[in-house]
């Protein structure tokens, strides 16, 4: 059976669209007090009340909303605006954050303010084209559950921005004489905003809110005692870090900033006159690969350069340079060419206390080639061992050296085609760093004056 509606009733369909309509149309927005009964946990207001669709700003209107947020509690603003010519929703929290909506914002934002004052002000020109709905939302924050423990003279910590949404985390200096300095590491995406990620100056969420990490992209936030913590309010995806240092271990440098390798990086480094550090994350990887440094073509045979850790620093002085790096394995990386090849290999546990030491690594090449290593540092414990063999075409040992205390400067060197570095033993936190020169059986092993323009930078 198919119902059609008679001639009344689409006639009345007609009249009450007309009528909601144009009703809704003429409905001002209110410029109006609100309720401050309603500032509390679980509070829920409208602007326009009862309302769930944007409402028209009429011309040359000025309002102003102030509210106040509690202590452990945050409020979440959502403003679904069309905005117009110069029309402009302003937002102030009790820090001194200010935000301007205009023509060129989305059409459905998100804004948030921690414990004290602030307000909303509406203001529209004479064309009255503008429309909006603000919806203030009183919430509960979240205790700060998450601790980590920073150590003068070792690497910064750094976590995921999407880890810490709704979830606090506290950095804590073991000594309290120490203080906490915190940067944003940016992934390089332009759409990655940090105005919803909160500073407490304390231990926990009920410590003084100081500001936003907006405000330490570039420039670190320095903690008043031995901790801070830092919560993101929002759910939006963010792709960038946010990493904590010990102040006293960044201090030397004139500049310290922090980036996070998604895929590939590339970017330009100045230190003219200065000694700047910056500190790379492999984002969901561990391992980081120098793959370029430029303007010294003299430096391609350094590279590529691999550091088996999730983190990396590296120092400059005095200098400007190209740097580009990857958190994927570089083709061909464990098997060389006919070009001459040199650099540094590392146990990860050798960049990372915490990293397992045992490691086995190997460069091979399709010809036979000239293997030279030198073990630079090295630290045994317990029955560890640390070998070094050269093998030739056939897969016998051509010249091996193996380590069984703290003993630098051994070295295995020989002619074959491929080298194998390997430490293993019972567990301990042993370590090794190996300088190798692979070359051609013709070429004359050099080198030497190669390696002191790694001086131009220190990794960490």
């Amino acid at each position: 059976m198919t119902l059609k509606p008679s001639s009344e009733t689409f006639l009345f369909f007609i009249f009450y669209t007309i009528c909601c309509v144009s009703s809704s149309e003429n409905v001002e927005f209110p410029c109006q007090i609100l309720d401050p009964l309603l500032f509390r946990i679980n509070s829920t207001i409208y602007v326009p009340q009862n309302s769930s669709a944007p409402f028209a700003i009429s011309a040359n209107f000025t309002c102003t909303y102030p509210f106040f947020v509690q202590k452990n509690e945050y409020l979440r603003l959502s403003v679904i605006n069309s905005l117009l010519d110069k029309d402009v929703i302003e937002f102030v929290d009790s820090v001194g954050y200010r935000r301007n909506l205009t023509v060129q914002s989305i059409a459905n934002d998100e804004l948030f303010a921690t414990f004290g004052h602030g307000h909303v002000r509406i203001i529209t020109g004479p064309q009255g084209r503008s429309r909006a709905l603000l919806v203030f939302q009183w919430l509960e924050m979240p205790d700060s559950n998450w601790s980590e423990k920073l150590h003068k003279n070792e690497s910064g910590q750094n976590v995921d921005c999407m880890d810490i949404q709704q979830k606090a985390i506290t950095f804590t200096a073991v000594d309290d004489k120490e203080r906490i300095a915190l940067n944003i590491a940016h992934s390089g995406y332009v759409f990655d905003r940090f105005d919803s990620y909160f500073i407490f100056d304390g231990p926990d969420t009920s410590s003084p809110v100081v500001g936003r990490m907006s405000s330490h992209v570039v420039v670190p936030f320095i903690s008043s005692n031995q901790s801070v913590t830092v919560i993101g309010l929002t759910k939006q995806v963010v792709y960038s870090n946010v990493i904590a240092n010990i102040q006293s271990n960044i201090a030397g440098y004139r500049k310290y900033q922090a980036a996070v390798v998604i895929d590939q990086y590339g970017g330009q480094l100045d230190s003219i006159n200065q000694t700047i550090a910056v500190t790379f994350i492999a984002k969901d990887a561990n391992q980081l690969y120098i793959t370029m440094l430029s303007p010294s073509s003299e430096l391609d045979m350094l590279f590529p350069q691999q550091f088996p850790t999730s983190q990396v620093t590296v120092e400059l002085t005095d200098c400007s340079v190209y740097m580009v790096l990857s958190k994927n394995t570089p083709a061909n990386f464990y098997m060389v060419g006919d070009d001459e090849r040199m650099g540094y290999v590392f146990t990860p546990s050798f960049l990372d206390g915490q990293a397992t030491p045992d490691w086995n690594f190997t460069l091979s090449s399709n010809q036979s080639c000239h293997f030279s290593t030198t073990v630079e540092s090295v630290t045994i414990y317990n029955e560890q061992v640390l070998a070094i063999t050269v093998y030739n075409e056939k897969g016998y040992s051509a010249m091996s050296t193996v380590i069984t205390g703290n003993e630098t400067g051994g070295a295995a060197e020989g002619i074959g085609t491929s080298v194998n570095m390997n430490l293993f033993g019972s567990k301990g936190q042993g370590q090794a760093k190996i300088r190798y020169h692979i070359s051609k059986i013709s070429e004359q092993i050099t080198g030497v004056s190669i390696l002191a323009l790694l001086a131009l930078w220190t990794i960490w």
